[in-house]
């Protein structure tokens, strides 16, 4: 991978939605990443708070 942006820098224009690589088969890319980020977000949230209920019984 030489020649590419950092990996840092690759997240960041990911988190920042400015990264303009065409999702295969669709035309709303940003809908899509962000979409998928906030259900895995979401997702980690819920299991956390799972955790913590299950350890406090």
């Amino acid at each position: 991978m030489s020649g590419s942006k950092p990996v840092a820098q690759q997240l960041r224009d990911i988190l920042d939605g400015e990264q303009n690589q065409p999702f295969e088969g669709s035309g709303c890319s940003d809908h899509v990443r962000r979409r998928n980020l906030r259900m895995t977000v979401t997702a980690a949230l819920v299991l956390l708070v799972l955790l913590v209920a299950l350890l406090a019984v």
